[in-house]
């Protein structure tokens, strides 16, 4: 199953207002909001180049949305959690702004074969329980997959979406968080079959079907010189303007300070009764100011 499947099964009706946490650079299609914590260091930045969704896009943190109690009807959060240093928190906040919720993460396979060290966990879903294994994975293949990380391991990637990520989507109010004491690698060793219980690959070649978008990347990256191929990369990612943020949107945001759905567009800030100010940088209005104002449990 690929990705596009796999989000296709989110019901979505008619009038629901959906947030994208963290989905500047990949966002779900029927996405009304996009949140994210980095737009301009690593969010809608790819391959060189600023990318911005169709969506109106925010700057806010994950873990103080500005979003009143109940407000959304649906949050998405891919690749995402297993970043955040309190994972427990961003659920508290899922629970108390949203009914359905839609998280997806790398898999233990995929954690495994990449390593990342940005990851502060390593993330099991049971049902709608998460487990957060503290990340101490070693990088076993040294940089091997960050290196030739190329279009053909792209599409490799892609096509066995299911295999290498993890997904749960339920009522927000389902979600649970658990953290065992073990490490991600005291749970893999635990877990893993070892010795004679090893399982032998099959001896039999999968032949997954590609794209022609995937087969035409290969090509290009097999054929074309470097220099042409990334120009070529760069123009398909080409930038274009930040979206509006309507007023329809910002009818339904809360203030930071106040916690009231008060606020209002006024030209290149958002504000409220209470004397909050959201300033607009770069075509982005800029909600991460928990720190500035006193933070709900906090």
């Amino acid at each position: 199953m690929r990705r596009a499947e796999a989000v296709r099964q989110i019901e979505v009706r008619p009038g629901d207002f959906v947030v994208d946490v963290g989905g500047g650079h990949r966002p779900f299609d029927r996405a009304n909001l996009i949140v994210e914590k980095y737009p301009f260091e690593g969010g809608l930045h790819r391959t060189g180049a600023m990318r911005f969704p169709a969506a109106p896009v925010i700057k806010a943190d994950a873990c103080h949305l500005p979003i009143p109690d109940g407000g959304c009807d649906l949050i998405i959060a891919s690749h995402l959690i297993e970043h955040l240093p309190q994972p427990d928190r961003f659920v508290t906040e899922l629970k108390r702004c949203c009914g359905r919720v839609y998280l997806e993460f790398p898999s233990r396979l995929r954690e495994l074969m990449l390593a990342w060290s940005f990851h502060e966990w390593l993330v099991e879903a049971d049902g709608p329980v998460l487990k957060f294994y503290r990340n101490d994975l070693p990088q076993l293949f040294g940089p091997f997959f960050h290196r030739e990380h190329d279009a053909a391991l792209g599409a490799w990637s892609e096509v066995r979406h299911e295999q290498l990520n993890t997904s749960v989507y339920c009522r927000a109010d389902e979600l649970r968080c658990l953290f065992p004491t073990q490490t991600a690698t005291e749970m893999l060793l635990g877990d893993s079959p070892r010795g004679r219980d090893k399982i032998d690959f099959v001896k039999t070649i999968h032949r997954p079907r590609y794209s022609l978008r995937e087969v035409a990347a290969m090509l290009a990256q097999s054929m074309l010189p470097p220099g042409i191929y990334t120009a070529w990369s760069l123009k398909r990612e080409a930038t274009n303007s930040p979206a509006p943020l309507p007023d329809s949107i910002v009818a339904r945001l809360m203030c930071l300070r106040c916690h009231s759905a008060a606020l209002r567009n006024a030209g290149d800030k958002v504000v409220c009764k209470c004397g909050a100010e959201y300033r607009k940088d770069k075509g982005i209005f800029d909600f991460d100011v928990a720190h500035e104002f006193q933070v709900r449990g906090a």
